[in-house]
């Protein structure tokens, strides 16, 4: 599941900021803003490129763990959010504890997750480890 804020209020927010703060004298003033607000427009495009399928297939991985059908009136982040809600609840309960049955397609699931993030977010960390 992606992090917030997402794409649109990256993008919004940095075009705002650009267009109506900045003028040719700030840069210098304003340069951690610029760089933060570039890296957020990277992360942004990096996501548009990468498109909706990794969180296709954690919804559907998810669903599977839990025995959950999608409900056809809510998006992939609301089916994430309800099903990481439940999953939550279960590890509480020790559902999910090393010694039960789903332990280990829970926590393949949440490798991929969190890998997927660190590509989103930071590829250069992930092609240092390689």
């Amino acid at each position: 599941m992606r992090i917030r804020p997402d794409i649109l209020d990256i993008l919004e927010l940095s075009s705002h900021i650009l267009k109506n703060e900045f003028d040719d004298d700030s840069y210098e003033n304003r340069r951690y803003e610029t760089f933060m607000m570039a890296n957020a427009i990277t992360i942004a495009i990096r996501q548009l490129k990468i498109g909706n399928d990794p969180e296709r297939d954690e919804l559907a991985a998810l669903q599977n763990l839990m025995d959950a059908n999608a409900s056809r009136q809510s998006s992939i982040k609301e089916e994430l959010s309800h099903l990481y809600s439940q999953v939550c609840k279960d590890i509480r309960e020790g559902n999910f504890d090393p010694d039960k049955e789903k332990h280990e397609k829970l926590r393949a699931i949440l490798d991929k997750a969190a890998l997927q993030s660190v590509n989103e977010y930071n590829p250069k960390y992930v092609s240092q480890e390689e």
